[in-house]
């Protein structure tokens, strides 16, 4: 399998302030959500904070889960525009 056929078709936008209030719920710091989620505390820190407004799906995924929550109440998937199928054909 090359990288054309595994390479992400997707971009997950994050809406940062439900991202704090949940944080806020949850009582947690930038570094307790990136342990649980098993991403950066550099990652939660400028999602969170507006610095990044993107991350690739599965970052999206582990942080909502970690969060207890569904992925789409903290980020809006979005296909790439250019992005092969997973197949490697053309649609």
């Amino acid at each position: 399998m090359n990288y054309s056929q595994t390479r992400r078709r997707f971009v997950a936008h994050v809406d940062a302030r439900a991202l704090r209030m949940a944080l806020k719920f949850h009582r947690w710091s930038y570094a307790d959500l990136a342990r649980a989620a098993g991403v950066s505390k550099g990652t939660v820190g400028n999602l969170a904070g507006g610095t990044r407004t993107t991350a690739n799906p599965e970052t999206a995924a582990k942080i909502a889960k970690a969060l207890n929550v569904d992925t789409g109440d903290l980020f809006m998937l979005e296909p790439l525009i250019g992005a092969s199928p997973p197949n490697g054909r053309a649609a």
